[in-house]
């Protein structure tokens, strides 16, 4: 397996999302915009006067979207340090940091002030299945199974959620997606998948190690034309009986 990629840069990208022409930093290890946090950005809805949350927020790529679609408050939670500062760092480069507040880590997955629950839990979780950590503050690792992050976003979610409240979440094949909608069901959430594309294995996923799980025969990639493929979706939950 070839190591995950490492960046070491000081750049500024433009992404297009929907009306708008976002500008984002990277540097300091943190990646630029995957293709999960993409299409999850173009499928945020207008998410007008209500408030979010931003789970591993990155590069702020998430934030500031949902921001831009009228989220009154977002709220990020990221455990790099250098990450965090520069996600506010893009919030203010795009004109709604005014809008973001900051969560405190802890031993929650969603540790929002007390009392209080959001309209919206936003996340592109870590979630590629490896057989050990590939780097420290890795973006991708998340267990053998890629699942330790998405399990407990979900099984937090009910909690945290307004009453109408819903998850947007950025998955992929790899990390068991029929897994993810079983266990969405039993916390009382009812997913859609609103938006699907395939993506070629790229060089830092272990195949082999995807094969000891499962690999195709349990769906956590395909292969055509000798290319094999992973698919990423973006799923929408809501309390069952909400929709």
């Amino acid at each position: 397996m070839s190591a995950c990629p490492e960046w070491y840069m000081d750049e500024v990208q433009s992404y297009k999302i929907g009306d708008w022409e976002i500008e984002l930093a990277f540097r300091d290890g943190v990646a630029p915009a995957s293709p999960y946090s993409l299409l999850l950005a173009d499928n945020i809805p207008d998410l007008e006067g209500q408030t979010a949350v931003d789970v591993g927020t990155g590069s702020g790529l998430l934030a500031i979207v949902a921001s831009l679609r009228g989220a009154k408050r977002v709220y990020l939670l990221e455990t790099y340090d250098k990450a965090l500062a520069l996600a506010l760092e893009n919030a203010k480069r795009n004109g709604v940091d005014g809008k973001l507040a900051v969560l405190r880590t802890g031993d929650s997955m969603l540790p929002l002030p007390e009392g209080e629950a959001v309209d919206v839990i936003i996340s592109n979780p870590a979630q590629l299945p490896l057989p050990e950590r590939d780097r420290e503050n890795s973006p991708f690792y998340a267990g053998p199974d890629g699942r330790a992050m998405i399990d407990a976003l979900i099984n937090e979610a009910p909690g945290k959620l307004s009453a109408a409240g819903r998850v947007l979440m950025a998955h992929n094949s790899m990390a068991n997606l029929s897994e993810s909608l079983r266990l969405l069901k039993s916390v009382g959430l009812e997913a859609r998948v609103v938006a699907e594309r395939s993506l070629a294995l790229r060089p830092f996923v272990d195949r082999d190690w995807l094969d000891t799980l499962g690999g195709v025969s349990e769906g956590l990639y395909s292969v055509r034309d000798g290319v094999p493929y992973e698919s990423i979706y973006v799923l929408e939950a809501r309390r069952l009986g909400e929709r």
